[in-house]
């Protein structure tokens, strides 16, 4: 359910931004850059829309310094086809922008030197958003993608371990590719792409728990296969439950030390005593069915 059905998503625009535009105005480039800004805003637009028709719950819509970004309170809880589709909808708008823009040369509204420059910010902003550095749009998708093969608690630190890894490889490029001095915006770009990422570090276990919560709320996913996992009888359920798939339904076969199997759990019994009961420091053999 969106936040804000039935009203306007709230728009906000970062400090910053008037900053970035006074230097447009100061440098003589105030077109170029606002001409940048309204296609981040159409791109953020489409995030907006699809997230609206997947019932997302939207916070706010807001134009930061380097671009956008649409704050949802969706985070691990919604399914992984609903982010892809979700991500790709902002990249998806500059291939419209760039139609509408040949079309506006052919019928001499635009110059072709205009047209030149807008369908080359419209390629930069789509495939820089498209680099698998998450808060981007790239990011996302490989998170959302890698969750359908791997456990998702592995699918998050892998994915901030790996942007932030990037981003320091951005930053080095800053240094390093130009003959003189630094690309200041790309380096700029670059922190925040690596400081996005520490916070997002910090944060992770908070993600994994909201997406625990709502798996135990919600069973099981509308896309889910079985999977069978295995798992020593001594195991603690806070370590068993770290092994699930975001698309998944699973079934624990609990196994004793000589790889016996004494029983299974299913995850809904797993979840409901770990997250829901905060049993969580309980053995999987305590969640067995006692034997008469």
């Amino acid at each position: 359910m969106n936040k804000h059905r039935g009203g306007r998503t709230p728009f906000k625009i970062h400090p910053l931004f008037w900053l970035v535009i006074g230097s447009g105005v100061w440098t003589g480039y105030f077109i170029e850059l606002f001409t940048l800004f309204v296609v981040v805003l159409v791109h953020e637009l489409g995030h907006l829309a699809a997230a609206q028709a997947v019932g997302w719950r939207i916070r706010s819509l807001e134009l930061l310094p380097f671009g956008g970004v649409l704050h949802v309170d969706e985070w691990g809880t919604v399914p992984a086809r609903d982010e892809v589709v979700v991500a790709l909808a902002g990249p998806f708008q500059h291939l419209f922008m760039i139609l509408f823009s040949l079309l506006f040369y052919r019928i001499g509204y635009w110059s072709e030197h205009w047209t030149v420059y807008f369908i080359q910010a419209n390629c930069m902003i789509a495939c820089f958003n498209l680099l698998p550095i998450y808060p981007l749009d790239g990011g996302k998708v490989l998170q959302a993608v890698m969750s359908y093969f791997f456990p998702y608690r592995l699918c998050i630190s892998f994915t901030l371990i790996f942007s932030m890894v990037l981003s320091c490889f951005l930053l080095v490029c800053a240094f390093l590719l130009p003959e003189t001095g630094i690309w200041l915006h790309l380096a700029g770009i670059a922190l925040f792409l690596l400081f996005s990422n520490v916070m997002a570090w910090r944060q992770k276990n908070f993600q994994y728990i909201r997406f625990l919560l709502s798996r135990s709320e919600i069973h099981p996913p509308p896309s889910g296969h079985k999977k069978k996992l295995s798992v020593l009888a001594d195991t603690p359920l806070k370590r068993a439950i770290k092994h699930l798939y975001k698309e998944k339904i699973h079934e624990w076969e609990v196994l004793d030390r000589q790889g016996r199997v004494l029983g299974c759990v299913t995850e809904k019994r797993m979840l409901d005593m770990c997250v829901n009961k905060g049993l969580h420091y309980l053995k999987v053999k305590e969640l067995l069915p006692k034997s008469g």
